[in-house]
């Protein structure tokens, strides 16, 4: 497989009535962070999941259909990944990220820092 559709991004363009949006789809690995496509960018996890991620998000992106996680369900997306995956629609394309590499999370009102963080949230 070539590395451009490896790095495939998990992304899609909506226009609204007068304003373009994107919609992405991010994979958790098991550092914490939350990565486009089938390998993290900060340490070169990939998965099973990242790649059936980013498979649905290309397939979904050729049927010309909006990303959401309910179009991701609907194309056969598994239990077991949906449980990595956070899709987020941002404003304007500008604002988008390729990754996050997150250092502290807020579980149940308490602030946490990754490596202590529960681990049904890994």
């Amino acid at each position: 497989m070539s590395e451009s559709l490896k790095r495939a991004t998990s992304a899609s363009r909506l226009v609204s009535e007068s304003k373009a949006t994107t919609v992405r789809a991010y994979c958790r690995c098991n550092s914490g962070h939350y990565f486009q496509g089938e390998f993290c960018p900060f340490d070169g996890w990939s998965s099973p999941a990242s790649r059936e991620l980013a498979k649905a998000v290309r397939q979904l992106a050729s049927d010309d259909r909006k990303l959401s996680l309910t179009a991701l369900c609907q194309v056969g997306l598994s239990e077991s990944t949906l449980e990595r995956v956070v899709v987020i629609d941002f404003g304007c394309e500008a604002s988008a990220f390729d990754a996050l590499a997150p250092q502290e999370y807020v579980v149940n009102g308490k602030s946490q820092c990754f490596p202590k963080v529960d681990s049904a949230l890994k």
